[in-house]
């Protein structure tokens, strides 16, 4: 396939999918497909991309916070042979067909190769990582703090005000901080323990934690150190299907001053540095198709225009998962993320 982009109105997909005797399978209502009236003549290059979209082996939401801060959000879907980019303006998805090699090779270069350093691995829970990144956070806000006001020079880490600026940025979704954006990665949205996670990153040697108060130990500064050189950052989604049962996967990838890094937010977490052939072989593993997923209905919109717009306000989807909301709903029932 050729790397062009393909611009197809989302609600006609199903529809122009039927017509070339395509059957939509369940990854695909993660795209939030609801049926339209509306009827449209396939296009040039549509038989090629529409099976993609339509029966995905896996779907993968991807999240890119690069060196200036600029944020990029999309989607890769990957059949059994083929993928592809797919995200969506204006009621319009967006479609880069791409093999999964180019894939591969093209989120890598976001990232960018290192030389291979020391091996760093330290593995902690899932609330101990996103309060390690917190404390990060604290670090380079009271820096920023101070370019504005030089006199102040001191600052204090405290349970408090890490919980305080996690809640702030969380609630916001303000990505661009490091503990927000791993923290909107977790498939399930869940409060952080920080006094617990606090003493456990002291037991493993990371800060000393005495009196509510954070101190960054000797052991530790290799981490904070180069947190606070972040460059770029990739989280990535996985939904795929293994023996019969959906799967989720999730993930990050960071390339700091001078070490890519693997950040994994399961219960039983980790950060470990990594080379760049690790760092491809991962970014492989979470695109890597599945089993053929089971078929799925999609549900009619009304053709009467009053009509559509009431289906259109009722039938809301979760922008993390895909899974349709009720209305007034303010965390999605399935993923738990914050509507």
């Amino acid at each position: 396939m050729n790397n062009i982009t393909y611009s197809i109105p989302k609600d006609v997909v199903p529809s122009a999918g039927r017509h070339l005797g395509i059957k939509i399978n369940r990854l695909a209502e993660y795209f939030g497909f609801a049926e339209s009236s509306h009827s449209i003549k396939n296009e040039e290059g549509w038989e090629d991309i529409l099976p993609i979209i339509l029966r995905p082996r896996n779907f993968t939401g991807m999240t890119a916070l690069f060196e200036d801060y600029n944020l990029l959000f999309t989607n890769i879907v990957t059949g059994e042979e083929d993928a592809a980019f797919c995200g969506e303006e204006d009621g319009i998805l967006k479609i880069m067909p791409m093999s999964q090699m180019e894939i591969i090779e093209l989120l890598s270069s976001y990232l960018g190769e290192t030389e291979d350093t020391q091996k760093i691995k330290q593995e902690l829970s899932g609330d101990s990582l996103i309060c390690m990144l917190s404390i990060a956070d604290s670090i380079k806000r009271a820096k920023l703090e101070n370019v504005l006001n030089p006199s102040k020079t001191e600052f204090d880490i405290t349970e408090e005000i890490l919980q305080n600026e996690f809640q702030y940025n969380q609630e916001s979704r303000n990505l661009r901080w490091l503990s927000a954006f791993l923290a909107e990665l977790r498939w399930e949205e869940r409060p952080v323990d920080f006094k617990k996670a606090l003493k456990e990153l002291a037991k493993a040697g990371i800060i000393t934690y005495k009196d509510s108060k954070v101190e960054l130990s000797e052991n530790g500064e290799i981490f904070f150190d180069e947190l606070l050189k972040r460059k770029t950052m990739l989280g990535l989604r996985s939904v795929f299907y293994h023996e019969g049962v959906i799967n989720y996967l999730a993930m990050a990838l960071m390339r700091t001053e001078n070490y890519l890094w693997f950040l994994d937010i399961t219960d039983n977490a980790c950060i470990k540095s990594l080379n760049y052939e690790e760092l491809q072989g991962l970014i492989g593993a979470m695109i890597s198709p599945g089993e053929e997923p089971p078929e799925m209905k999609i549900e009619a919109k009304a053709e009467d225009t009053d009509k559509k717009q009431e289906k259109s306000e009722a039938q809301k989807f979760c922008r993390s998962c895909g899974q349709k909301l009720s209305s007034g709903s303010k965390f999605c029932k399935k993923c738990g993320t914050k509507i």
